[in-house]
């Protein structure tokens, strides 16, 4: 998996404000335009939840403001309760990029804590033109 960097010059160490964590490959959906080529099939790499917790740390220490954990579909990672767990208690800011197909209720109280951001894909408001983006009926 991958970490994209958005380094804005106001930002320290150099620039780093952002850090996104690319933490799965797997995904309820196929969407049509998907870069990272993620889906049904899509796994969570070699990446251990142990090793994204010394990224989180290691982005902290280095004046990290805030971390995205994406995919895939981040929710699909065994892990992602405990890395937004991990990332708030360094003071981190938490975006999870969700496709929102699937959250399960006890998600809830993880998304609406305080110091996590919630973010979406949101295609079309016609079902069906949607529904064919994403390839999945009922998206």
């Amino acid at each position: 998996m991958t970490a994209i960097v958005d380094s804005p010059a106001s930002a320290p160490c150099g620039g780093l404000s952002l850090l996104e964590l690319e933490i799965t490959g797997a995904c309820q959906l196929q969407c049509t335009q998907c870069f990272a080529e993620s889906g049904p099939h899509g796994t969570h790499g070699a990446m251990t939840a142990d090793d994204w917790r010394r990224v989180i740390s290691d982005a902290a220490a280095l004046g990290v403001r805030e971390v995205q954990l994406i995919g895939g579909e981040p929710t699909t990672h065994p892990a992602w309760r405990e890395l937004v767990d991990h990332a708030l208690s360094l003071g981190l800011r938490t975006e999870v990029y969700s496709n929102l197909f699937h959250i399960k209720p006890g998600w809830w109280d993880v998304l609406d804590r305080d110091g996590v951001k919630l973010a979406t894909s949101y295609y079309s408001d016609r079902a069906e033109e949607h529904d064919a983006i994403t390839t999945r009926p009922g998206s």
